[in-house]
């Protein structure tokens, strides 16, 4: 199946954040008006910086918080674009089989980002158990042109053999690096992921980014990946104080997983987006 995309939309939302800290109910609605930006910040904040969540039905409300607690903290213009597989597959982008191991519906699509980006510029991918407690400028601080993509490197062996609602937990190299990643639309490597290959390579290819040298391959700190059951807060050190929470194993969306560490910090920012939501309807 042969398919050329360019121009691609997938319909993302630009929000711009006021310069006041208030939660205004606007915060969850579409094309909001600009913020106000330093003119000391460079060029890639001249332009919303785009941000693909991965979108499951199951965690519809999962998404729904990542994305506010995303825009809720962040002082650029973001536009936020939920990737679901019904719509990239009535676009022909999508046709591949789910596989038994794949938990989510976003297992494989997530590796359309540079394509749904158009191969510009930079953009992250974001799986949505994430719960983001730092402002997104300070990790687009960190983007280098030299690298094809940046990620938090794990070294993580997960200790459950069952995640989420039931779904297997697979053990693989480079787990959890592709759950949050930056990418260098632009970089001549990354063009390499067609919907072609993205639908056809293996899970190995794919999430241990094998299309890539080592090289190719910036870091992150941990915290904007922070796992939930793996790593730990040092009592008196802010570089272990989580800026990015991911309830990789699973969140307090679902009732098994309802008093896992952490959730009372996503249930307080499920309420807020609760109240948001309610206010922008009046």
């Amino acid at each position: 199946m042969s398919t050329l995309v360019t121009n691609f939309n997938l319909g993302g939302e630009e929000v711009k954040k006021p310069l006041d800290s208030k939660v205004e109910s606007d915060m969850v609605s579409k094309n909001l008006s600009n913020g106000n930006l330093d003119s000391s910040q460079n060029s890639l904040q001249s332009k919303p910086f785009r941000i693909f969540i991965g979108y499951d039905p199951r965690e519809d409300i999962a998404y729904e918080v990542c994305k506010y607690s995303l825009l809720k903290r962040s002082s650029i213009p973001i536009e936020i674009t939920p990737i679901k597989q019904s719509e990239i597959r009535e676009k022909g982008l999508y046709w591949r089989e789910r596989g038994k191991l794949e938990s989510t519906e976003f297992s494989f699509s997530r590796f359309l980002t540079p394509l749904l980006a158009n191969y510009e510029g930079w953009a992250m991918f974001v799986d949505c158990d994430f719960l983001y407690l730092g402002d997104i400028k300070e990790l687009t601080d960190l983007v280098d042109d030299k690298y094809a993509i940046k990620c938090v490197q794990h070294d993580y062996t997960p200790k459950e053999t069952i995640k989420m609602d039931g779904s297997v937990q697979t053990v693989y190299p480079r787990k959890n690096w592709s759950s949050m990643v930056l990418y260098n639309c632009g970089h001549p490597k990354n063009k390499v992921l067609t919907p072609e290959v993205v639908n056809s390579e293996s899970g190995a290819f794919l999430h241990r980014f094998q299309w890539l040298e080592d090289d190719d391959i910036g870091e992150i700190p941990f915290v904007w990946n922070f796992l939930v059951g793996h790593n730990r807060v040092v009592e008196g050190d802010p570089s272990t104080f989580p800026r990015a929470i991911h309830y990789t194993s699973g969140g307090p969306w679902f009732e098994a997983w309802k008093d896992c560490e952490f959730g009372d910090l996503w249930l307080k920012e499920l309420e807020e987006y609760k109240e948001a939501k309610e206010k922008s309807l009046v």
